[in-house]
């Protein structure tokens, strides 16, 4: 049962992270965007070169996988987004479809389509016994790497000025224009910062699913899963909603063997129909 539990929470923490930066760029720009599976694909396979490098310290590899996915989440939205006005939704889904499947292809282009794995060593660190269960180092590491990008995160949008200019382009983009504020600059900070957390997401997830190019899919979309579940607006929410899904699917996929994405996405329609706006999702009263 613990091991359940431990696997179940690992999955879900992974879920959570890529349901967060689902919840970032929505709640940053009114954009879902469908590429996040592929750019935590691509996280895997830098993650993977770096190593090839001869970088094999945890630490810088994270670090250097989290600033350039950074970096390509400012390129994306300063060369293509921007430039898609938020009232042609279709017209930015679609983008955001076209620029994970460009990701999928240059991801076969770069490292092939065989499956990569990283090293059993990359985690530092042995195994921890809890109750007589040996607990391998990628659990704890990623419980630890999961908890500090959340709580960087909240520090960076709730305790700095920084961060309170783009909660409040989120909020209001006239009214940020209005108090000085330039929306192009936070909304690409905030896509930066969440395509960055995807990347490390990919990282985590290395271990237990081996590195490929079609890999990103799953993880894309039960991180897509758990942002609906617990709430788009919500990034306690995501996280929640990712650890439901980790636990549902580790507890239930040996009985449930090829319908557990079946399982995943009918209780996300059930919620949507209970509560539209996910389990932790906030009510916005229109004034008129």
């Amino acid at each position: 049962m613990i091991d359940v539990l431990i696997i179940g929470i690992t999955f879900g923490l992974i879920y959570g992270l890529v349901a967060i930066s689902y919840s970032l760029i929505w709640q940053s720009m009114n954009l879902i965007h469908f590429a996040q599976g592929d750019l935590l694909m691509i996280g895997g396979f830098i993650a993977i070169t770096l190593i090839n490098l001869g970088i094999t310290n945890m630490f810088p590899v994270v670090l250097i996988t989290f600033v350039i996915l950074a970096l390509i989440g400012v390129v994306m939205q300063n060369g293509i987004y921007r430039f898609i006005p938020q009232k042609r939704v279709v017209t930015r889904i679609i983008a955001t479809l076209g620029m994970g499947i460009i990701f999928k292809n240059l991801a076969v282009l770069i490292w092939g389509s065989n499956s990569h794995a990283l090293p059993e060593t990359f985690f530092p660190g042995s195994a921890i016994s809890i109750f007589g269960i040996s607990i391998r180092p990628v659990y704890y590491w990623t419980l630890l790497i999961s908890i500090t990008l959340v709580v960087l995160l909240m520090l960076f949008l709730y305790k700095t000025k920084f961060g309170l200019a783009v909660r409040l382009t989120a909020y209001n983009t006239e009214l940020a224009k209005l108090m000085g504020v330039n929306p192009l600059l936070y909304q690409s900070v905030a896509f930066s910062l969440a395509i960055g957390i995807t990347g490390v997401s990919g990282i985590l997830c290395s271990p237990i699913s081996y590195v490929n190019y079609k890999m990103g899919l799953a993880f894309g979309v039960k991180g897509f899963a758990a942002a609906i579940i617990g709430g788009l607006d919500s990034f306690p929410g995501a996280i929640i909603g990712g650890i439901v899904i980790g636990l549902i699917e580790v507890a239930f996929g040996q009985y449930l063997s090829g319908y557990i994405d079946a399982v995943v996405f009918g209780i996300m329609i059930v919620v949507l129909v209970i509560r539209p706006r996910g389990l932790f999702g906030k009510s916005k009263a229109i004034k008129i």
